[in-house]
């Protein structure tokens, strides 16, 4: 009898030991750093990714897919970049293919599977694009005194009427979508923090899905306003898409300025491979290219810093999630 009850505590004592070893392992199994998807390893606690520590995850392919935001028509842009391309294939010995990017959440997912390699995410995209596409920003378009930046501005048609933010009450006011910062995050946080308004309650939102879409939209009379970033609209201008503002538009907000574009790679591309292409961007002349005729603003690429140069539109996600906090979404 004795000689049983000692088998079954042992047993017991096994079993406790067996399952608090499996809690154990699924606890570390969950460990997440910081925002980062829990894939993703972040033990220098710059809040990106690090390159996997098996080189045999290392991606390190003979052609490299490069891709820019789609905040406007890809096709505008394919020429535009065709240039630094082939200044990228120079660097790294690689071929580049250009991948036409029709929507955010596409461009992530492309990242995160390993399919993009080298790739463009607009402001409002590159938190998500850090946290779950493995996204490591390596530099932003620039100048010779830093960041350029852009602003998020509310404009609408001169015949609407609207003139105040006030006007906007009760109106509809054209977003891009749920994943862009100038486009959606911004204008619903500062709305809220700064006028106390609040979507569905004090204006109503139409998605246009591309900043160029809000603005023609604005322009043809199918929305009241629209929420976009002022480069677009200064891009289009040049690109005679849309008349002289001064001709039809009302500037109703302008915020301040935030980061743009960030250029990096995805976390797996080969140490030495990301040395090359950090080195492209940053030895990139400028001069005479049709990058410079779409930038004027900006003559080079700068380096990034992930944690510091996008603290503002970390914060301002942050506003626009109270904002769903109180419209119960």
């Amino acid at each position: 009898m004795r000689r049983s009850v000692a088998l079954v505590l042992v047993l017991c004592l096994v079993a406790s030991f067996a399952f608090a070893q499996g809690t154990q392992e699924q606890v570390v199994e969950q460990v997440r750093y910081g925002e980062l998807d829990p894939m993703y390893v972040d033990k220098d606690g710059d809040m990106v990714a690090d390159a996997p520590a098996d080189s045999q995850q290392w991606l390190d392919p003979d052609t490299l897919v490069f891709a820019y935001a789609p905040v406007e028509d890809p096709a505008v842009y394919e020429e535009v970049f065709v240039d630094f391309q082939k200044h990228l294939e120079a660097k790294t010995g690689k071929k580049v293919r250009w991948f036409a990017v029709t929507s955010y959440a596409t461009q992530i997912e492309a990242m995160r599977a390993g399919r993009l390699h080298v790739s463009g995410f607009a402001a409002g995209t590159v938190q998500d694009a850090v946290n779950t596409g493995g996204f490591v920003p390596m530099v932003i378009m620039g100048a010779e005194t830093g960041m350029t930046g852009y602003k998020m501005a509310i404009i609408a048609h001169k015949d609407s009427g609207i003139k105040t933010i006030d006007d906007l009450r009760g109106k509809t006011i054209a977003f891009v979508s749920e994943s862009s910062n100038s486009g959606y995050s911004a204008p619903r946080a500062i709305l809220y923090d700064q006028f106390k308004m609040l979507p569905t309650k004090d204006y109503q939102v139409a998605f246009s899905g591309k900043h160029d879409n809000s603005i023609a939209g604005v322009f043809n009379g199918d929305y009241d306003a629209g929420a976009i970033a002022d480069t677009v609209l200064q891009r289009m201008v040049a690109g005679n898409r849309v008349p002289d503002p001064a001709e039809w538009m009302t500037l109703i907000f302008e915020s301040q300025t935030f980061p743009p574009t960030a250029w990096g790679v995805n976390y797996r591309i080969n140490p030495d491979l990301q040395a090359k292409i950090r080195d492209a961007f940053l030895s990139y002349n400028w001069a005479g290219t049709l990058m410079k005729e779409t930038w004027p603003e900006n003559d080079r690429f700068i380096t990034v810093n992930y944690e510091k140069d996008y603290a503002i539109t970390r914060a301002i996600r942050t506003g626009s999630e109270e904002v769903a906090k109180l419209l119960g979404e």
